[in-house]
């Protein structure tokens, strides 16, 4: 039973998935899920640019500051990649944004980017999602 603000929930299992905003809600998983602040930048639209994802594909790769990019639904690259280790954002998202796509690709190195923003994902050590049960019926992840 979960009681909160707008009634009260009623289920055989719960999970608590807070992933970098976990506080101090769980104590035991919060002391495995490190939050990092990660950004986002989103282009124009690509017109001139048909030959970047073509067929819609989601990008990620295996470094360590991973970067994830994809084509939304209008054309516009969203590329994300940075991360911060404080709460802090930098004071301009675009331009690091910005350098990670022209190492990618060269000849977006003009393009505008409209919105950038950031915000906290969990992270643990050993970069896997950190299970664990908290008590029969609740079951907390964190770190995905």
């Amino acid at each position: 039973v979960i009681e909160t603000t707008s009634g009260t929930i009623m289920a055989d299992r719960a999970l608590i998935a807070c992933n970098g905003y976990i506080g101090n809600l769980e104590p035991v998983t919060a002391s495995h899920v490190m939050p990092i602040r990660s950004f986002i930048g989103a282009t124009t639209v690509l017109h001139d640019h048909p030959e970047i994802l073509p067929g819609g594909e989601s990008v990620d790769d295996s470094r360590f500051v991973v970067r994830y990019f994809r084509k939304s639904k209008d054309g516009r690259l969203l590329f994300g990649g940075r991360e911060a280790y404080t709460a802090d954002n930098p004071r301009d998202i675009s331009a690091h944004i910005r350098r990670q796509i022209c190492e990618i690709y060269p000849d977006l190195t003009d393009i505008e980017i409209t919105h950038a923003w950031g915000g906290s994902v969990g992270i643990t050590m050993p970069r896997q999602p950190f299970c664990r049960e908290v008590m029969p019926g609740v079951t907390t992840i964190g770190g995905y």
